[in-house]
């Protein structure tokens, strides 16, 4: 099962906002790395395993997929989505993915480490009050929301991966009939 560690579940004197997500080994490792060379603390075998204790599950994912029409620019709603990830360092955010089609509609894909990260956003009355003064004038309209647990996600291999796609199979001659799959 896929592990997540985020560095704003941890208490930093920077505010630091990283994310990892991996298989566990790879996560461990890279977030040992990232603790040492970031903020200073010595790798020791303990250190290892107190680190291995914060990770989180990926399969609790959780998020809102929002559909609307920009009323200005996406590279402005961009910059305000980035602009909120520094300044409100929200536990539990984990990425937003936005699709700008060509007719103006913007599609958001948000993503939290659990629901209860994501109904606790929702309930921060900061949150509503960026949401109306900063994101919802930047759009013509109401936008439609679809609230859910996100599914495991469908992504290609990399490059040089040693895992391989199940090959496909090839249907038999009795399962064909002139070039057609019956």
């Amino acid at each position: 099962m896929r592990k997540i560690a985020d560095c704003r579940a941890l208490p930093s004197e920077n505010n630091c906002s990283l994310t990892m997500t991996g298989e566990e080994d790879e996560v461990v490792r890279a977030a040992v790395d990232h603790a040492v060379s970031v903020h200073g603390h010595v790798d020791s075998p303990e250190f290892r395993e107190q680190i291995r204790s914060f990770l989180t599950d990926e399969t609790g994912r959780y998020g809102t997929v929002m559909i609307g029409k920009m009323r200005s620019g996406g590279d402005e709603m961009r910059a305000a989505l980035q602009q909120w990830v520094r300044d409100r360092n929200v536990p539990g955010f984990l990425r937003e993915d936005l699709l700008a089609a060509e007719d103006g509609t913007i599609v958001a894909g948000v993503t939290f480490a659990s629901r209860e990260d994501y109904q606790r956003l929702g309930d921060d009355p900061a949150q509503s009050e960026w949401w109306s003064t900063v994101l919802a004038p930047m759009l013509d309209g109401e936008p439609l929301w679809f609230d859910g647990p996100w599914l495991e996600p469908i992504e290609r291999l990399a490059p040089g991966s040693s895992a391989q796609l199940p090959a496909q199979s090839r249907p038999s001659s009795a399962e064909t009939r002139s070039g057609q799959q019956v």
